[in-house]
């Protein structure tokens, strides 16, 4: 019978330092809306939010390329999402069964220390132990990113690439100020492609379509850990062009990665 491991054991044998606390914080997020949802429906479907949501961002790994994201990557990702949403209560099969195949190729390769190969047993068992979801909100870190003024970056959703200009960093480097531009690519977009391109608006219920900004919480690392937006320049002082809408209702729409995902789709499938 193996030993027991706790998940913060099993998580410092995994050598991801940098990427662990990402996921941590995207968990601690959707989990700390979805409980604020449950509280106001009980039929909520908690851990299907957060599974939907969350994996929208990381698939951008788990299914990435050869050339964009390495094997040993896509394993160490896969285990650490498995081990983060099982700490706080949430198990999808499919992806504990991934996160065991990873183990087994990680150790196959050699990839991790004696430590890891000798408690995979112990952590194979801990996936498959039971889960309790959380009571309470799970705190989160401090918002910050490294994204600066001027940035274009590129943002990766269920197979498709959009682009957005950063207008201006939030506080102390908080959070990036962002406007979309017109056109979804299959592929990321460079500047020449993005030179002249008008931003995206938002169409409302009255029928208007008004310049939208959006104020982005966790958009922490370049370059991101999940593969998601990628950095494509940086000192671009021209704007993607607004004066075809109308004016705002506001600064810009305090957000995160998630809300966006859902802006982005909503938005873009609207104008299709």
């Amino acid at each position: 019978m193996a030993d027991s491991i706790t998940h913060q054991q099993a998580l410092d044998k995994l050598a991801a330092r940098q990427l662990v606390p990402v996921i941590e914080d995207d968990i601690a997020r959707l989990l700390g809306k979805a409980i604020s949802y449950a509280k106001h429906n009980a039929a909520f479907d908690l851990p299907g939010f957060v599974l939907t949501n969350l994996m929208l961002r990381w698939n951008c790994i788990l299914h990435g390329t050869e050339d964009e994201v390495s094997e040993n990557y896509q394993d160490k990702t896969a285990l650490a999402l498995a081990l983060l949403l099982h700490k706080h209560g949430i198990v999808d099969t499919d992806l504990q069964q991934r996160a065991c195949l990873a183990i087994d190729r990680l150790n196959a390769k050699v990839a991790l220390s004696d430590a890891f190969f000798k408690n995979s047993e112990s952590i194979k068992a801990l996936l498959a132990s039971p889960a309790a979801l959380p009571k309470k909100r799970p705190s989160e870190r401090d918002t910050v990113t490294f994204l600066r003024a001027q940035d274009v970056i590129s943002l990766q959703l269920a197979g498709y690439y959009y682009a957005a200009y950063v207008h201006s960093i939030s506080g102390f480097n908080e959070y990036p100020i962002l406007e979309l531009y017109e056109g979804r690519f299959v592929h990321k977009p460079d500047m020449l492609e993005l030179a002249g391109r008008r931003a995206q608006g938002q169409t409302y219920n009255d029928g208007s379509k008004r310049i939208s900004h959006f104020g982005v919480c966790g958009m922490r690392h370049v370059p991101d850990p999940a593969n998601q937006f990628h950095l494509i320049a940086s000192g671009i002082s021209t704007r993607p062009d607004n004066s075809h809408l109308q004016a705002a209702t506001g600064l810009y729409a305090l957000s995160d990665m998630f809300s966006l995902q859902a802006d982005i789709m909503r938005i873009f499938v609207a104008d299709a």
